[in-house]
């Protein structure tokens, strides 16, 4: 099977949540070495009690690539995964990424500016109204509305992007092909249209508790802002704000009425110092701020990616180093370093020795040549002992 085969057996098993797949990884280092590890190894290093281990055993021997491929054509669901080109960029950043997702349509445009508006299922009228008002503003000027289709605010903000001219777009708790709650139906074909429906669940899978907390940081994730309409203080709608917080997103709220209790969680958010929403206008023009200062903010994050790889390569020579070894040196995450290694690898800068152990392949790096007229995407340049070529031209 090819790796994307793979990402694809292991998004099928329904059972496999986010943080068990997460720890198998961190053990293992990759979906295939998963899928090829034995019945002890699983039990030993893993932990597996034996109906775990006889339920994976069971989807390898079930999962036929060419079939599930079909269902999901004939389904007209989309599959993405963390190793594939188009795979949400705002998501590539996050250690928390859900490794795969299914989609109904597309998937926003990275190009385009999203805004989540999120809040209380049990909403009030003047939440409601404030929900599609924002909701249509907002996709008349161009941006992308990213919801979770829950009932109350989700609807109304969808309803109202909906009414304006740029796609919109849901992130389910449950399968993409499923309409949860049942009666927004109208709600989902219509963003079908011009939008889509995501999820990190496969086709089928019902609308669990536990799905929706979880679903929250991709809503948070795939968006520049995120706009709680109306809230309480304890609403679940905070989770959402808990996650982009940790994502470093900005955080806006609606006020409302003191004493209101639909309306506490936002007046507290911004009493603790969120942005404050009265129209539109207030979220437009903290995007335009974003847009005029992007640049700078693309250059700061690139340094910050430079002086990873530097430091990850500096740690390496041409005696090979355990990839724990590595972890330990550099305080990176496994799961980050591992990305950074493949990346490597792929440039020719370094080598696989054995598994798990890298190396510098024999090219030299000079320290003046580092920031120098050659460069590839992870910022690091360099020439061989001969000026031969490692990145395509010559210094």
């Amino acid at each position: 099977m090819t790796g994307r085969e793979y990402w694809m057996w292991m998004a099928g098993i329904p059972w496999l949540y986010y943080e068990k797949i997460k720890k198998l990884i961190g053990i293992f280092g990759s979906v295939e070495k998963i899928y090829h590890v034995d019945e002890k190894e699983l039990a030993v290093r893993a932990g597996w009690n034996p109906e775990e281990i006889k339920g994976l055993n069971d989807s390898k021997q079930s999962f036929d690539p060419k079939k599930y491929l079909k269902m999901l054509r004939e389904k007209k669901i989309g599959f993405v995964c963390v190793e594939d080109e188009n795979y949400p960029e705002k998501l590539r950043l996050y250690g928390h990424k859900p490794y795969f997702l299914f989609y109904k349509g597309k998937l926003p445009d990275k190009n385009i500016p999203a805004v989540a508006l999120v809040g209380a299922r049990a909403c009030s009228g003047y939440g409601r109204n404030m929900a599609r008002n924002l909701g249509r503003e907002l996709s008349e000027r161009g941006v992308q509305v990213i919801s979770g289709m829950a009932r109350g605010i989700d609807t109304y903000s969808g309803i109202g992007a909906l009414e304006g001219n740029t796609p919109a777009f849901a992130v389910a708790g449950c399968g993409a092909d499923i309409c949860y709650p049942s009666e927004n139906i109208e709600l989902y074909d219509n963003i079908l249209k011009t939008g889509g429906i995501i999820s990190e669940y496969p086709p089928g899978s019902p609308p669990v508790s536990w799905h929706f907390p979880q679903r929250n940081r991709i809503i948070s994730g795939l968006a520049d802002k995120v706009v709680v309409v109306e809230a309480k203080e304890k609403s679940g709608s905070l989770i959402t704000v808990e996650w982009a917080l940790e994502q470093g997103k900005d955080i806006m709220a609606v006020p409302g009425r003191a004493g209101d209790r639909l309306s506490s969680g936002c007046n507290r958010l911004i009493k603790t110092g969120a942005g404050m929403v009265t129209c539109a206008k207030d979220i437009l023009e903290e995007l335009e701020y974003h847009a005029w200062n992007h640049g700078d903010k693309k250059m700061n994050q690139e340094k910050i990616l430079e002086k990873d790889f530097l430091l990850l390569y500096s740690e390496l020579g041409l005696q090979p180093k355990n990839i724990y070894e590595l972890m330990e040196a550099t305080g990176l995450e496994y799961e980050r370093l591992m990305e950074m290694l493949l990346h490597l690898q792929l440039r020719g800068v370094i080598e696989q020795s054995s598994d798990n152990y890298y190396s510098r392949r024999d090219v030299c790096l000079e320290k003046g040549d580092v920031y120098g007229k050659v460069s590839c995407d992870c910022g690091i340049t360099g020439k061989g002992k001969d000026n031969q070529e490692i990145f395509g031209e010559k210094l």
